[in-house]
């Protein structure tokens, strides 16, 4: 108890820029020199360090994101998704919006797998958006088709099923279908 105290204070002396630079410097620390085993057990911690200050180069957002998707995937299968939206959003906000051109498979996953933990905690509204954000990208049917589907469940689930069979209907005319 006196020894968490003495850290808080020790902690407080520090002014909050060097503490973000402090807190990065650990977690870059750490991910260099855990082993890939050490790494997923201690994931969280290390991309929650890498999350508290802004990555200089392409490379390194590019690394922070697929880390920050790793953790969403292990805090979703541990059906901690309020977690695993925070990972998600982190990810997506690394990437900012060259995340589409840059580095499109893992934009993608995020934001599918994003929509299908806000979907699970019962944050529709963010699940809306992010869907309607992934709708109005120029890419694959088969990819649209992820998070078309968790809205049409969506839907159906909160006993909307006119919209329901309405978005699956508007999906399967986009598909070209009857």
């Amino acid at each position: 108890f006196v020894h968490d105290q003495i850290q808080s204070a020790a902690f407080d002396l520090i002014s909050p820029e060097e503490r973000d630079f402090l807190r990065r410097r650990i977690g870059n620390i750490l991910l260099q020199s855990l082993s890939p085993e050490d790494l997923d057990a201690s994931l969280f911690e290390v991309v929650g360090l890498l999350n508290y200050a802004a990555s200089n180069t392409d490379e390194e957002r590019d690394l922070l994101a697929r880390l920050n998707l790793n953790a969403g995937i292990k805090a979703s299968e541990n059906a901690a998704f309020d977690a695993a939206k925070v990972y998600f959003k982190a990810g997506r906000e690394v990437l900012g919006s060259r995340g589409w051109e840059g580095d499109y498979n893992t934009m993608l996953d995020l934001c599918s797998h994003g929509v299908n933990a806000y979907y699970v905690s019962g944050d529709i509204d963010s699940m809306n958006e992010l869907i309607d954000e992934v709708l109005s990208k120029d890419i694959d049917m088969t990819e649209k088709y992820r998070v078309s589907l968790i809205k049409v469940k969506s839907l159906f689930s909160a006993e909307k099923l006119s919209e329901s069979t309405d978005a699956a209907l508007d999906f399967r005319r986009q598909l070209g279908l009857p």
